[in-house]
């Protein structure tokens, strides 16, 4: 009969069967199979369902016969939300519509219901935060619809696992006492009831946020010893899983305090310092209960390891220690959880000694049994090198980022893993090894878009030291700005004051010094190991400087004098001084920087050092070893480190407008109209005896660091033979000496 109906293919006849989910007879179903299969163009089925109802469906894929919309596609955007709620007159602020946005996760019948609730009242945004449950509400349509039209068994699965973010078949199982709960979430997922899988292999699964909180609101209305026992049950599945986070959480939420004390102090601990779980909101000390055995104290001082902030981390410590020495621990899960404490308090306190030994104990400790805790060794590693960079012991921390990194990739969580990586870039960064940091930057967002993993802090960080190291200071204060750290255990408790110092160096070369100062004030009464105090000393100096009292500077900096962090600090000295107008000084800081093989000394520190003593140079009226000193510090540079030029300001524009050659080189925009007030020379390009080709590239290397033996090696050529070549060069240019002939080449920009 329908088939008849069809007169023209242009206007075609569209037949719409609305709750095709609940046809299940078998005639039914053959008929619309056969409607189907005798496809006709001007003919069109349109079936809509809760579920897929029980057709061949995959039949009219591979016959190119279906066309589908399922829940994504059906999902109301932002803009269509916020058209919904115009038609019923509804305006609330953005953050009440992300949240709304956020609730009812594009559903139609949700956004409608919403707005139809929030029309004509006096504050609609009130209605976003509610749980409503009123006639005609969402609340009411949810039991109605959805949760009563299930059967009891699934009913119950849903109410009594919907604490849980995520639910599984074994955990429902344990947690409702239910058999086959895998199967029931599978056709919940199927029936497209409010449950959805997380993973292709439907194994992990997730409530609508709407529709789960109306079943924890029916969770709630039980007896709280009932909710009590389900959050313990959960608690003792996590722990049976190995998922010591998941199973300390649970039991907290469930106030069960002696599995919370016991599962702390057998491995907790361990676990969430290796997953680095976030355990600030927990309360964990407050549970703990007192006793004088040996798993609540350990279980104590681990949550007081997690909790003291900085400042109270030294105590804490001598505390530990005092209550280790009066009590003889033989337990191995106990003894690691007591170093790992330590450790942990010994990286606040700033008391690399502290963390050394700990970690030495922990590493030493066998790493097996029923609590083998992947990823641990890896963390305490990546822990000692944060504390050994922070300390100023840089030639141990590339070795310590290694071993983590192998353990990591053995034994240990991605989170960790990606830690490692940013942690790497970052040391790199700091040292301005741009290549390297370039290529750690790219494996660590490499790792983390390919596990789906958050931006770490340190990453971050890595990015916005870079930034600043290259003379971009807008994406150095962007990085850091939008920097958010973490309450997780184990995060290093130095990258506060690190993202403050990064951000106060762009602003202060951006010449904003109130700003930077505001900044680096912050941190003037924070625990800080030396390496930050020492950079925060000498942001602090050269604001002093810039301020005009570069004697409060040199005062500032006195306390480095004849300490390892002397060359760290020694050129903010040198600039203090001729601030001062104390060459001498100047002279003596800068010395010590250029000849120190101190492991302090960087390339950043280095021309620094190399800027201060070409602007002493120019001082004393010998342009030319200012100028040779230029060239070497644009070496050094390699247009990768442009800070030090930055800083330098208008310092060389005179110097730089007389010698364009060099000018052309500076990694830094000069005004225009500074160089057009010093006129530049004339030098003559032509020579009388031009140099040869040979001699042009010998003299090109010697203008680098290189000896005559190594110059001799580079051209394959002997040390007689390249002698001959020096003093055809020395003759043509004319010049008397090494210096005088580079100089000379430049001038006539023949290299």
């Amino acid at each position: 009969m329908l088939f008849s109906q069809v007169t023209d293919e242009t206007d075609p006849l569209v037949v719409v069967i609305d709750d095709a989910h609940v046809l299940t007879h078998p005639d039914v179903l053959d008929g619309l199979d056969r409607f189907v299969k005798g496809w006709n163009p001007g003919l069109r089925l349109v079936l809509a369902a809760r579920s897929d109802p029980l057709l061949p469906l995959h039949r009219y894929r591979l016959a190119g016969q279906l066309a589908e919309l399922r829940a994504a596609d059906l999902a109301m955007t932002h803009e269509e939300i916020g058209k919904v709620l115009a038609v019923h007159g509804v305006a609330i602020p953005e953050p009440d519509f992300d949240l709304l946005v956020a609730r009812t996760e594009g559903w139609a019948a949700g956004v409608r219901l919403s707005a139809m609730r929030m029309q004509g009242t006096e504050r609609p945004a009130d209605f976003v935060v509610q749980l409503a449950l009123d006639a005609g509400s969402i609340g009411e349509y949810l039991v109605d619809e959805v949760v009563q039209r299930l059967p009891e068994d699934h009913r119950r699965l849903l109410i009594e696992t919907s604490f849980l973010d995520e639910v599984t078949g074994p955990l429902a199982d344990a947690v409702t006492g239910l058999a086959g709960c895998g199967e029931m979430l599978t056709g919940l997922a199927r029936d497209n009831a409010f449950v959805f899988p997380l993973d292709p292999t439907q194994t992990r699964y997730r409530y609508h946020q709407m529709f789960r909180e109306i079943l924890r609101y029916l969770l709630q209305r039980r007896e709280g010893s009932d909710v009590r026992l389900l959050k313990e049950r959960a608690a003792a599945w996590f722990e049976a899983e190995g998922d010591l986070g998941s199973a300390v959480y649970w039991a907290v939420q469930a106030g069960d305090r002696t599995r919370v004390a016991s599962l702390f102090a057998r491995g907790g601990l361990g676990y969430a310092f290796a997953h680095r779980q976030d355990m600030s909101g927990l309360r964990l000390r407050e549970l703990i209960p007192a006793s004088e055995s040996a798993e609540p104290s350990v279980a104590a001082f681990a949550a007081e390891s997690v909790s003291v902030p900085p400042e109270g981390a030294a105590a804490e410590l001598d505390r530990l220690r005092a209550w280790r020495s009066a009590h003889q621990v033989a337990d191995q899960e106990l003894l690691v959880s007591c170093d790992l404490a330590e450790l942990i308090l010994g990286q606040k306190a700033c008391d690399v000694a502290a963390v050394d030994a700990a970690a030495a104990r922990i590493l030493d400790a066998p790493q097996s049994g029923p609590r083998h805790i992947q990823g641990l060794r890896a963390a305490v590693l990546l822990t000692q090198a944060a504390t050994h960079f922070w300390h100023g012991r840089h030639e141990d921390v590339g070795a310590l980022l290694d071993q983590a990194l192998a353990e990591v990739r053995r034994d240990g969580p991605d989170v960790l893993e990606l830690e490692v990586l940013s942690m790497t870039a970052f040391v790199d960064s700091f040292w301005a090894r741009t290549n390297r940091a370039e290529t750690g930057v790219q494996a660590a967002h490499a790792l983390r878009k390919g596990r789906g993993l958050g931006v770490p802090p340190l990453l971050d960080l890595a990015t916005g030291v870079r930034a600043l190291v290259a003379g971009d200071l807008g994406g150095g204060e962007t990085a850091t700005q939008r920097i958010a750290l973490p309450g997780a255990v184990g995060a290093d408790p130095a990258l506060e004051a690190a993202f403050a110092l990064v951000l106060a160096g762009g602003l202060f070369a951006h010449r904003r010094e109130d700003e930077a100062r505001a900044v680096l004030h912050q941190q003037a009464e924070r625990v800080l190991p030396p390496v930050l105090r020492a950079h925060r000393d000498i942001l602090l100096a050269d604001l002093d400087t810039a301020s005009g009292r570069p004697r409060s500077a040199l005062a500032r900096l006195d306390a480095y004098r004849g300490t390892e962090f002397a060359v760290l600090t020694s050129p903010a000295a040198a600039r203090a001084s001729l601030a001062s107008n104390d060459a001498r000084g100047a002279r003596d800081c800068v010395r010590s920087v250029l000849t120190s093989p101190s492991a302090q000394t960087g390339r950043l520190a280095l021309l620094d050092a190399m800027l201060c003593d070409a602007q002493i140079a120019q001082l004393a009226g010998d342009e030319g070893r200012a100028l040779e000193i230029l060239i070497r510090a644009l070496d050094v540079g390699r247009g990768e480190i442009i800070l030090p030029f930055l800083k330098a300001g208008d310092t060389f524009t005179a110097l730089l407008a007389r010698h364009p050659d060099v000018g052309a080189q500076w990694p830094v925009a000069m005004a225009d109209d500074a160089l057009a007030a010093v006129p530049a020379q004339r030098i003559p390009r032509e020579l009388p005896d031009p140099l040869t080709q040979r001699e042009l590239t010998v003299l090109r290397l010697l203008a680098t660091t290189m000896s005559t033996v190594e110059i001799a090696d580079e051209l394959c050529l002997s040390v007689n033979t390249v002698k001959t070549h020096l003093a055809a060069i020395y003759r043509k240019l004319p010049a008397s000496r090494r210096r005088e002939a580079v100089l000379r080449a430049r001038e006539l920009e023949l290299i």
